[in-house]
């Protein structure tokens, strides 16, 4: 038989090629629908969400959108001016507060769920000035949320410090991060006050929240401000590794961002460190085994935009299709949530989207004006539908070529081979799929769900004969079972 699979809207979308290269949620847990893969959307304004959200991203099978932040923040043509908030209100570059309850809707309509990046640790650095919306902000001054001097930490005495001490758990959580004020979210007011925030965003429809700098904020605070939510809702939140605040005291809040997974895939397509692709399979997969949080509880993130301008992931630029390839492996494997990356090319590291004279972010059109929208590339957007098909299906019938080629199945839904090496990897392959014909969905350009571009594999018998070129992959799944 023949896999079927929705796959329009991929025609004329880079292939896996070097030059290209409503559902019901619990705090603190995964979302819960089938189609769970989250796609960030880096800068993109709302009305360009709305579109995408419509015409590609619910036929493609992407169950959520992250989005960047929606509040007031301070003015300038830089992308982190986001992550410096001014107020609550929604008015920021990528639209006002009518545009984003627009969104919201649109993409439920398309049975796309929003998750948004929320900046609660801090609020600005340094200076004075008017923000995107209007308001007028000093640090500690804040009239339009609002914030005053007495809400917000000083750890050095009566004067504020630089975080400098990861190892020292009070300096990470009551210093401030790169000089930006920091928020004293243990006091009651300040909660109700990011609480009201954030009942807010989810009276708008809102499914969930990514919470950024979480590694510096006290769990225990954290959730005391889930608690006063409405509703149900998902929660990711941004710990990375090393020193005294770890991920694993975040995990009773909600999922978080496992950096050390996205690590892991850098060093082993790259080949770093002795590591191999291989290693992350067998003879132990990668996961609670690891030095690493809980699947359950795991965000496995393929990139953002920190890692891929602090070299902590693999990027655009990285070699060997090795960025597309460890996403076909993040979506292909059955650790974490997944998020896909999709960003623009820049050329330093403050570089925003590029944007209108009013400061707005300028309507998004896909491989234009340097959007790589890497959420649309073929081998990507068909592996998240191989995602969504195999769901939690266990780990089965996995083969190592070399240490950087290695085959693995999903119960008896799916099959995915991945050379990361310079060699044709030629071998038979055991598999608990049916017996059948089915489509190669990583060279799959079809508009038709009933037709196939790619590949065809016919199996009996559990097995069947591949070649896999150098640096490339093979994904086989059925949707009927």
């Amino acid at each position: 038989m023949v896999a079927l699979f929705s796959h329009s809207l991929l025609l004329s979308i880079p292939l896996l090629s070097s030059v290209a290269a409503g559902g019901v949620f619990r705090v603190g847990r995964s979302p819960q629908k089938a189609n769970n893969a989250i796609v960030q959307l880096f800068e993109w304004p709302w009305d360009s969400v709305a579109s995408e959200c419509t015409d590609f991203l619910g036929p493609a099978g992407y169950g959520f959108v992250q989005v960047s932040p929606a509040s007031e923040h301070i003015q300038g043509s830089q992308w982190w001016t986001d992550y410096q908030p001014v107020s609550y209100i929604l008015t920021s570059k990528r639209g006002n507060r009518t545009q984003f309850s627009n969104m919201v809707s649109a993409c439920a309509n398309a049975g796309v769920g929003i998750i948004v990046d929320v900046v609660t640790n801090h609020m600005t650095g340094g200076g004075e000035g008017t923000g995107f919306a209007g308001s007028t902000y000093s640090k500690y001054n804040y009239p339009a949320v609002p914030y005053t001097e007495s809400q917000f930490h000083y750890c050095a005495g009566t004067v504020a410090a630089d975080v400098t001490d990861y190892n020292n758990i009070t300096n990470v959580r009551f210093c401030e991060l790169v000089g930006l004020s920091d928020l004293a979210q243990e006091q009651t007011n300040v909660q109700d006050i990011i609480a009201a925030y954030l009942n807010d965003l989810l009276s708008l429809g809102v499914a969930g929240f990514r919470v950024d700098a979480a590694k510096h904020m006290e769990p225990t605070v954290l959730s005391t401000i889930f608690s006063k939510l409405s509703g149900s809702v998902y929660i990711t939140q941004e710990v990375p590794s090393g020193g005294a605040s770890e991920p694993s005291q975040y995990v009773s809040n909600g999922d978080v961002i496992e950096f050390g997974a996205t690590q892991y895939a850098m060093a082993a397509f790259l080949g770093t460190s002795g590591a191999t692709i291989s290693n992350m399979v067998t003879p132990v997969p990668m996961g609670s085994g690891w030095d690493l949080i809980d699947s359950g509880v795991a965000n496995y993130i393929m990139a953002n935009q920190d890692t891929e301008r602090g070299t902590t992931s693999l990027n655009s630029n990285s070699p060997n299709n090795a960025y597309t390839l460890s996403a076909i492996f993040m979506l292909g494997f059955n650790y974490g949530t997944p998020t896909v990356y999709s960003g623009y090319n820049f050329t330093n590291f403050d570089a925003g989207a590029p944007q209108d004279s009013a400061g707005y972010t300028n309507p998004i059109s896909c491989f234009t004006n340097g959007f790589r929208c890497e959420h649309r590339w073929i081998a990507i957007a068909n592996m998240v539908q191989y995602h969504n098909a195999v769901g939690s299906a266990e780990l089965n019938n996995v083969l190592v070529g070399t240490a950087q080629q290695v085959a693995f199945g999903r119960g008896s839904i799916g099959f995915l081979v991945i050379n990361n090496d310079a060699p044709t990897w030629t071998a038979t392959f055991n598999t608990s799929l049916p017996s059948g014909t089915y489509c190669d969905i990583i060279h799959d350009t079809t508009a038709d769900p009933k037709t196939c571009s790619g590949t065809m594999y016919n199996i009996s018998s559990g097995t069947f004969t591949a070649s896999v070129g150098p640096y490339d992959a093979l994904a086989l799944y059925s949707a009927s079972v």
